[in-house]
């Protein structure tokens, strides 16, 4: 978990500026890394180059605590079968494997895990320009409320579907 964490700074902290989560240890680790948390990596040589983690939405989570504000008020899914989707990160550059961008690499795992684990949706925080990408990488996405300024960032809360059967929908045998 250590190279996760360092990665998580250099991603969060030092590439997108969340200044709130610098420390002098440069590992990024939150209240919401517990038993429970779901972490994927992406390795390539030993290092890491995708992460994710699934947070359960029936325990705290970034939604339900640190900024439920973006909902303007509307309730989002909260069930053992939803989850919510946060710290993605993909390794500047133009990484890939067996020809396949490190980002679609990350969603075919996060697809299949869902459907082995019985995930029936994530929810979600993003920026409302990554909806597109979602939708051509096999999610269904519902907005859940319209687009908020968090943290002089453009916020939309959503829900997202995998795709019923991800290695079909990306050619992969």
């Amino acid at each position: 978990m250590e190279k996760i964490w360092r990665f998580r700074h250099q991603q969060f902290v030092e590439r997108r500026g969340w200044e709130a989560l610098r420390k002098s240890d440069r590992r990024e680790i939150d209240q919401f890394d517990h038993d429970c948390a779901i972490h994927f990596s992406v390795l390539k040589n030993d290092a890491v180059i995708g992460y994710s983690r699934l947070l359960p939405t029936v325990q705290p989570h970034l939604l339900s605590t640190v900024y439920p504000q973006i909902m303007r008020g509307q309730k989002w899914p909260r069930s053992h079968d939803v989850f919510e989707w946060t710290r993605w990160a993909i390794a500047s550059g133009d990484e890939k494997i067996d020809g396949i961008p490190i980002s679609r690499v990350l969603m075919i795992g996060l697809m299949e895990f869902c459907r082995a684990a019985g995930i029936t949706s994530l929810i979600g925080e993003t920026h409302p320009k990554l909806i597109n990408s979602l939708r051509t990488n096999g999610w269904r996405t519902h907005i859940l409320s319209e687009p908020s300024i968090f943290e002089k960032e453009l916020v939309v809360p959503l829900e997202v579907i995998p795709s019923s059967s991800p290695q079909t929908f990306y050619a992969i045998s």
